[in-house]
């Protein structure tokens, strides 16, 4: 567009205050080699940075007040941990990341250790030894309105890791994508914590040696993960490491968008079955949880597994039995019989079989074409770069193959990469699909496509409502 030109975005750059904050920030970033790019959305010039992110940019909005808090934490040399609201401080040598909370601060405040604090969590370290540190007195509440830290206890094998919980730091609430985007908004008409700490939770970990992403990355998931369990085995807690901002918007952004209709609802002429219809709200509760709807949804189809086994079994015992070359004398015939016949659990055939059965009984390859070529995120998913390993490939300009059987395929080795461990399989297994890992959040089509054909199946096994 002739609003977005070069010599547009220059002009609009020049009629900027020439003590507008971005400028200052924009110096900085070029200093660093950190990719900047300004853009224009109507009414108003709006500056972007790709902020380092390991392999990949981590792109963000700076407004002029924003580009003014970067500034006055002196904008530290810092990348962002993989998929997480993490950040690694290269030359304080500390790791801090957002923190859930699922139990809310009401849990934290019980453990020993909790302390109401009136000073930053990066000063901690220099204070002097005669600064006396704000005990919580016994019975006192923590509230969003008080600064608090947990300091961990460190173990003699290494004595200089420090680790903490609590009132995020101030250089961390600027850079966190998630304070800065939704809790900063709410917390603008209440008075600010001292030091201009963030109100949330955050993990800090220091004491450490490390520069590079990667390993920044390994110690923040090892030492979370240790601490996150063992405070749930001691105390109840229920804490996680909060994704990206980035990543939420994204994965939401891959919703399909359904078609509006237009009709007045009307009333329910079909019944479902209760419990895969159970199951399959259960993964629409589930939403924001990949792993966990992926699942909800795969359990609506496995519901229908003997049905459709079954069905087809039956169907291909009754094309043997009226071959005419049958013959009940033979034991080659009657072994072929067996075969079809013996089955595993409640259904016929290995569960990948009966997955492929309950496919080909609720939905046509024109219904699957149609619904992933409707949507441009779902045909680049399946059809593009593979963003999941080891799952077959949707080629829909592929005649030779069927698509179904593709279909069935790619449902069940992603579930097998959710539910199997490597250890479990031996040469046979495959890698577990994990938790906040990308591909867990590439998984949003999957999830679509897994619960169009819940819907198919539970829409097949409907039946006329009668009161």
């Amino acid at each position: 567009m002739a609003d977005e030109s070069t010599d547009f975005i220059q002009q609009k750059k020049a009629e900027l205050n020439e003590n507008d904050a971005r400028l200052e920030l924009e110096k900085r970033c070029t200093e660093r080699n950190i990719e900047t790019v300004w853009v224009w959305r109507d009414p108003a010039i709006r500056f972007r940075i790709a902020f380092p992110n390991g392999r990949n940019k981590r792109w963000q909005f700076a407004s002029e007040k924003t580009a003014e808090a970067f500034l006055s934490i002196d904008f530290p040399d810092t990348t962002y941990l993989g998929d997480f609201d993490a950040v690694l401080f290269k030359e304080k040598q500390t790791i801090e990341a957002y923190v859930m909370m699922n139990s809310g601060i009401s849990r934290m405040q019980d453990l020993p250790g909790v302390r109401k604090i009136g000073y930053s969590q990066m000063e901690l370290s220099d204070l002097d030894e005669d600064v006396e540190i704000e005990q919580k007195p016994s019975g006192s509440r923590l509230s969003m309105n008080d600064a608090w830290i947990l300091e961990f206890s460190p173990t003699p094998d290494r004595p200089d890791l420090r680790v903490e919980l609590g009132s995020a730091s101030r250089e961390f609430s600027v850079f966190s994508e998630r304070y800065r985007r939704r809790g900063i908004n709410r917390v603008r008409e209440r008075e600010p914590l001292p030091y201009g700490l963030g109100r949330f939770c955050s993990i800090r970990i220091s004491g450490i040696n490390v520069t590079r992403h990667d390993e920044a990355l390994d110690i923040l998931n090892r030492i979370s993960g240790a601490v996150f369990f063992e405070l749930d085995l001691q105390y109840g807690t229920d804490l996680i490491l909060a994704p990206s901002e980035t990543s939420d918007r994204a994965r939401l952004g891959a919703r399909v968008q359904q078609e509006k209709v237009q009709e007045t609802p009307r009333n329910p002429q079909n019944q479902y079955p209760e419990k895969p219809l159970s199951l399959y709200w259960y993964g629409r509760g589930a939403s924001g949880i990949p792993l966990l709807e992926y699942l909800a949804y795969y359990q609506v189809l496995e519901y229908f597994f003997p049905s459709f086994s079954h069905r087809d079994t039956l169907t291909k015992l009754r094309n043997e039995l009226l071959d005419p070359r049958f013959r009940p004398d033979d034991d080659s015939n009657l072994v072929r019989i067996i075969n079809l016949t013996s089955g595993t659990g409640k259904g016929f055939g290995s569960e990948r079989e009966q997955l492929r059965s309950t496919i080909n009984g609720c939905v046509t390859e024109d219904h699957v074409r149609d619904f992933i070529s409707g949507d441009s995120v779902l045909s680049e998913h399946f059809s593009g770069k593979q963003k999941i390993k080891d799952v077959t490939n949707l080629n829909l300009a592929d005649k030779q193959n069927d698509l179904l059987t593709s279909v069935a395929n790619r449902v069940y080795e992603i579930r097998c990469r959710i539910v199997h461990a490597k250890e479990d399989g031996g040469k046979s297994a495959v890698d577990l699909l994990l938790p906040f890992s990308r591909e867990a959040e590439a998984l949003e089509p999957d999830i679509e496509l897994v619960k169009f054909l819940a819907q198919k199946v539970l829409i097949t096994g409907a039946s006329r409502l009668h009161l």
